[in-house]
């Protein structure tokens, strides 16, 4: 396992990690509602949702449980409803996250290769980057439409080491929910985590990555100084089945 000092790039998780999306998502969430003529829902369960992809985010929203499935009718039918208010949007309440910048700059003055890494799709990444004004710190952008899996497979972080030419074990992920750090830990990647992420309401030290950091400002500093602990040596973790929204009531 290489010290953080021998990291040759990073990869980011977006959403709750690098930008705070959950506003625009939440808006989405419930003009989807309305258009269905279904009964609104609270905005913190939009939120515990997020993280693992828009497909099953719709499917949690309209079935109203973590683990829930629609119909395929019905969830071709709130999707498209949902991609066209959150495209409607366009990002208006999305907003950088404090020490984002200030990561992103010394990272590429320190000439620190980026990728995002998402299971949004590439597109609205790319987007929604640019908007904030960031965009040109990545040299990659990964979707979940440019991937064979999304998180919490490794997928990503294999395609990523390959276009680096890199080995996995030469990535520092960044991220914020359990899926991010078993994604690394099945890639043999160091994996640090911000405690800001989107990770179904539960705390993100539960999910043992090797730092908990309160800002990505803290990150280059690490980067120069830490060593994360040997990935082999860690059991990947999930979480139990979350009650459904009917019994958190």
């Amino acid at each position: 396992m290489l010290t953080a000092t021998e990291v040759k790039a990073v990869v980011f998780e977006l959403d709750g990690t690098l930008v705070d999306t959950a506003a625009d998502v939440r808006h989405a969430a419930e003009e989807m509602l309305t258009d269905l003529t279904l009964p609104s829902l609270h905005a913190k369960h939009v939120s515990d949702w997020m993280g693992d992809g828009t497909d099953k985010l719709i499917h949690r929203i309209l079935s109203r449980k973590i683990d829930g499935v629609v119909p395929d009718p019905v969830f071709r039918l709130g999707s498209a409803l949902f991609l066209k208010a959150y495209q409607r949007r366009n990002h208006a309440k999305a907003a950088l996250y404090p020490g984002v910048e200030a990561c992103l700059r010394q990272l590429t003055r320190k000439k620190v290769p980026m990728v995002v890494v998402t299971n949004q799709a590439t597109s609205l990444a790319n987007e929604l980057l640019t908007r904030l004004g960031i965009r040109s710190h990545f040299s990659l952008i990964l979707g979940r439409d440019a991937l064979q899996e999304p998180k919490p497979s490794p997928d990503g972080l294999l395609e990523a080491a390959l276009l680096l030419h890199l080995n996995p074990e030469q990535l520092m992920v960044v991220g914020g929910s359990v899926n991010d750090v078993n994604a690394a830990r099945a890639a043999g990647c160091g994996v640090v985590c911000v405690s800001h992420g989107y990770n179904y309401g539960v705390d993100i030290r539960h999910a043992a990555p090797d730092l908990v950091l309160e800002s990505l400002a803290e990150l280059p500093a690490y980067l120069e100084t830490e060593k994360p602990q040997p990935t082999k040596a860690r059991t990947r973790r999930s979480y139990p089945s979350f009650p459904s929204l009917r019994e958190k009531r």
